[in-house]
């Protein structure tokens, strides 16, 4: 038997000189042959991926990367797609709810950032950390800051998020909503916004002031729940958005 023969050698042959050796062989031989290359091919992408693998690592590990695991990467996947029910199955799985991508940046992160609230509602019932910072340091909140989501900054105080946190622009959230009551006074003033759409972000302005409320000034939020049951009014709206910029602006965080 020619078993001991350098399969890849043959092929630096000439053709005809090629074609005379393979024909040496017999079928079972040829057949062995051909498995052994297999192997050697798949043992050699084996150390190859493994290499790269552990590159990546070292890498990751310089410069402060998070490396998720398939279970990780699953459930960013769900919350990426916006894949609730997914998303929910998971977490009843016991899926950590505080999965991270190589960035650093939380399930919450990247939902938040994404205006997925169901999303983020989900991961907060279930234990994601409300305070987690990424890569660059910044938490869910900052998000939602960017973006000016108050539903959703919202939920994130009532999560126990820490209030004193800022934007990339410098302001917290009470600064936000100030911000927010000064467009829409324009907007009302301007006759550009409707009623039924004013009341519905007046409304939500009122709900991130109760959240910030009930850790500050737990007094006013009675009376805060008043006013947005009352926001229904196109004689006292006005009135009402100078009363709450009032309030914002005696309001301090500590």
């Amino acid at each position: 038997m020619k078993l001991g023969v350098n399969y890849l050698f043959i092929f630096t042959e000439t053709p005809v000189l090629f074609w005379k050796k393979m024909s040496s062989y017999s079928d079972s031989e040829l057949k062995k042959m051909e498995l052994k290359n297999k192997i050697k091919k798949a043992v050699s992408l084996h150390v190859t991926l493994k290499a790269k693998e552990r590159q990546e690592k070292r890498v990751a590990q310089k410069l402060h990367l998070h490396m998720p695991d398939i279970n990780e990467r699953k459930l960013i996947t769900a919350v990426s797609t916006n894949n609730t029910e997914r998303l929910q199955e998971m977490l009843s799985g016991n899926h950590n709810p505080n999965s991270k991508d190589n960035h650093n940046r939380s399930a919450l992160h990247i939902a938040v950032s994404r205006g997925y609230t169901e999303c983020v509602c989900l991961l907060l019932q279930n234990g994601a950390d409300v305070n987690s910072q990424d890569i660059l340091g910044n938490t869910p909140l900052h998000l939602a800051a960017c973006t000016s989501n108050l539903q959703i900054i919202t939920h994130l105080l009532n999560a126990g998020a820490d209030i004193n946190s800022l934007d990339m622009h410098g302001r917290n959230p009470r600064q936000l909503a100030e911000s927010k009551l000064h467009i829409l006074r324009h907007s009302w003033k301007s006759r550009t916004i409707e009623m039924t759409n004013l009341r519905e972000q007046l409304q939500q302005v009122v709900n991130m002031m109760i959240s910030l409320w009930r850790r500050n000034a737990s007094d006013k939020v009675n009376d805060l729940q008043m006013m947005k049951l009352s926001i229904d009014s196109v004689d006292n709206v006005d009135d009402q958005m100078a009363r709450l910029l009032d309030e914002l602006r005696d309001f301090s965080l500590k």
